[in-house]
């Protein structure tokens, strides 16, 4: 479990990596849903998404021998991205693992970015194959089950809760989890009383 403290700790820990984005009233969606709605641009972050939070904050976790190792991650498109972009800015060098359905643009940011990517047929054999590599000696940063993870996805709760006005509900996306777990542990520190949902794909 995190709580506000690890949050703050991982907020202080990548502020000189990434980027504070705006939290601003939204007209469109408000005039849609009637009632006034605020977003936070994550989209304008170091990598489009807010996985460069997490990212960055585990690899500056990291101990020598765990960065000496390399780092090894799977991801659909975003945390490979992120993983592969920042541990090249920190002078980490990045396996990402995707599967075949991953968006192109993405294998290629994270190629360009100095990362070694490995494709495989589908999400399932990403992952076991991630698991291998990690049981050869590279040091794993997982797309949500960290707590150093989490936390840094936290910290768009909690300059949320600091930017944000009156508010009422928050919805957040989920996926793995990581994103929802660490905003909902800061607004539950931050704002007790406001309530999270979580928002999901259907059929994901």
């Amino acid at each position: 479990m995190i709580g506000i403290s690890e949050i703050e700790a991982a907020a202080e820990r990548i502020a000189g990596f990434v980027v504070r984005t705006p939290t601003v009233p939204s007209p469109g969606l408000s005039a849609l849903l009637g009632a006034p709605v605020t977003a936070k641009l994550e989209l304008l972050q170091r990598t489009g998404s807010f996985k460069a939070r997490g990212a960055t904050a585990k690899l500056l976790s990291l101990g020598d021998a765990e960065r000496s190792a390399g780092v090894v991650a799977v991801s659909g498109g975003n945390h490979g991205i992120a993983v592969a972009v920042m541990a090249a800015a920190l002078d980490v060098k990045a396996t990402v693992v995707m599967p075949g359905s991953a968006p192109a643009r993405a294998v290629e940011i994270a190629e360009a970015s100095g990362a070694s990517v490995r494709l495989t047929d589908d999400m399932d054999a990403a992952f076991a194959l991630m698991t291998r590599l990690q049981q050869e000696g590279l040091t794993l940063v997982h797309p949500f089950d960290d707590p150093v993870v989490i936390a840094g996805q936290g910290t768009v709760g909690l300059e949320f809760a600091a930017d944000a006005g009156e508010l009422t509900d928050v919805l957040v996306s989920i996926g793995g989890g990581g994103l929802i777990a660490g905003v909902a542990a800061a607004l539950r520190a931050r704002r007790p009383g406001v309530r999270v949902w979580g928002v999901e794909t259907e059929g994901a």
